[in-house]
C-alpha cells in the first residue's frame, strides 16, 4: 500500500523578506539596536523577528554571550545564503521600478565586421557606463546581416557601412573607416604587384552573412582564385600566415602596416576605400528613453 504524505504550507510558516533583511541589518550594523534605528523599528520588534525566525527553523543565528551579537557558524552560512536572495531581489525590484518608467531592459545592436570596433565599442562602453540600467546585447555581422537583423525586429540598432534608402529606416553618419587591401610582404618581394600577379594568389573575401535578403560582395577580383570565410579574424590570420590577399579594415591592421608585415596592395582594379559607418534604426518602431539618447548622441563616437 502506497502512503502519500502532504505538508499543508500556510503563511505563519513563511519566511519574510522582512526577516531576511533584519539578519542584514544586525550583520552590517552591529548590534540589534542599531538595526532596529537603521530600519526605523523599535529594538523588540527586531530581536522577536530574530527570535521567530530561530524557533521556526530550529536554528541559532546568532551568538548573544558577548555585547555584540555574531554569528554562529550556521548563521554565517544561511547569512551567505540570504545575501544571494537580496541581491535576486534588489535586482527584480531594480526591473521593476526601470519597467514602470519605460526604461528599456535591454538594447541589442548589430555591428558590421568591417567597422572600426574599438572605437564603437570605447563610445558603447562610456554610454552604457552611464545608462546601467539598461543591458547591451552585442552581434557581429558581415554586409546586409547587419540591416537584415535590424529588419527582422532582432536588433534595435545597426551599425553597418550598407545603407540603402529604405522607408522604414533612418540613418546617422557615425564615422569613417578605410578598407586596405593587403598581403603579407614577402610574397612580393622582387615583384610588381599588378592585377594579373594578385590572380595568381587566392583572395580571401567575407562571406555576406544575411540568411534571406541578397547576398553581396565588395571589392572581389574578377577571373582570380577565391576563398570566403564567415570570421573576419580568420580572414585576417590567413592574409597574416600567407595564404592570400584581401581587405581588411585599418583599425584591425595599423600595427602590421607600421611594422610592415604586411603591405598595402594598389592596382588598376584593387585600392583601398574610405567606408561611411552608419547607425541606423527602424522608425516604425518606438524607442524608449535609452535609445532615444544613444540615436541623439551619435555624433559623439569620435
Amino acid at each position: 500500500m502506497m502512503i502519500d504524505y502532504y505538508y499543508t504550507y500556510t503563511t505563519e510558516d513563511a519566511m519574510t523578506f522582512e526577516q531576511i533583511l533584519t539578519i542584514e541589518a544586525i550583520v552590517q550594523q552591529g548590534s540589534f539596536k542599531a538595526a532596529a534605528g537603521f530600519l526605523h523599528k523599535s529594538q523588540p520588534s527586531i530581536s522577536m523577528a530574530i527570535k521567530k525566525l530561530e524557533e521556526e527553523y530550529a536554528i541559532r543565528l546568532f551568538s548573544r554571550e558577548e555585547y555584540r551579537p555574531s554569528l554562529t557558524e550556521e548563521g554565517r552560512f544561511f547569512y551567505e545564503k540570504a545575501k544571494a536572495v537580496l541581491k535576486e531581489y534588489r535586482e527584480l525590484e531594480l526591473l521593476a521600478k526601470q519597467m514602470a518608467k519605460g526604461v528599456e531592459i535591454e538594447l541589442r545592436i548589430s555591428i558590421d565586421a568591417v567597422s572600426p570596433v574599438s572605437l564603437i565599442l570605447k563610445f558603447l562602453k562610456k554610454f552604457f557606463n552611464q545608462h546601467p540600467q539598461t543591458k547591451l546585447q552585442l552581434s557581429f555581422e558581415v554586409l546586409h546581416g547587419t540591416l537584415e537583423r535590424l529588419s527582422d525586429g532582432e536588433v534595435d540598432f545597426a551599425v553597418t557601412p550598407i545603407f540603402e534608402k529604405h522607408s522604414d529606416f533612418e540613418s546617422a553618419l557615425l564615422t569613417t573607416t578605410k578598407m586596405i587591401p593587403v598581403m603579407r610582404s614577402d610574397l612580393m618581394k622582387g615583384k610588381n604587384i599588378t592585377d594579373a600577379t594578385l590572380r595568381e594568389y587566392t583572395q580571401v573575401i567575407l562571406s555576406d552573412s544575411s540568411r534571406h535578403s541578397e547576398k553581396i560582395s565588395m571589392g572581389v577580383l574578377d577571373g582570380g582564385k577565391n576563398i570566403t570565410l564567415s570570421e573576419i579574424s580568420f580572414k585576417k590570420e590567413m592574409i597574416l600566415q600567407g595564404l592570400g590577399w584581401g581587405s581588411l579594415p585599418y583599425d584591425m591592421i595599423k600595427t602590421e602596416l607600421a611594422q610592415k608585415i604586411l603591405i598595402p596592395i594598389k592596382t588598376n582594379l584593387i585600392r583601398e576605400r574610405e567606408i561611411k559607418i552608419y547607425l541606423v534604426h527602424h522608425m516604425k518602431k518606438p524607442m524608449g528613453p535609452v535609445a532615444q539618447m544613444l540615436w541623439k548622441n551619435n555624433n559623439k563616437l569620435a
